[in-house]
């Protein structure tokens, strides 16, 4: 999708069009070979490339990889992480530093 899924606004008709194929033919190749949603598979897409921007600039707010990576809002950033993490993107980052910290200073 070429970075398609920073733009909040995308959608199954706007991708569709993209591909120059029905809306419902889209529907069709998600449900068949995905064997998931266009919803669901989108948000696993900014899901991932959130929790990966949130590792490599651990100085970013949530607000900012929120809409680099294509959330309409926060607090739907956080919901996510709830869901597939069972914590907060804070809660989440920071055991991401504790556990790549050398092991010396996991000691101290």
């Amino acid at each position: 999708m070429d970075l398609g899924y920073k733009d909040c606004n995308v959608n199954m008709l706007t991708l569709s069009r993209t591909l120059c194929i029905s809306k419902d033919e889209l529907s069709v190749f998600f449900d068949q070979y995905l064997k998931t949603t266009f919803r669901i598979w989108l948000g696993d897409i900014r899901f991932n490339a959130a929790k990966k921007m949130m590792f490599e600039f651990p100085d970013y707010s949530n607000d900012i990889i929120s809409a680099e990576c294509g959330f309409s809002a926060r607090t739907y950033l956080y919901r996510i992480f709830k869901s597939k993490e069972g914590c907060t993107p804070t809660e989440w980052r920071e055991e991401q530093v504790a556990n790549a910290a050398p092991d010396d200073e996991k000691q101290d």
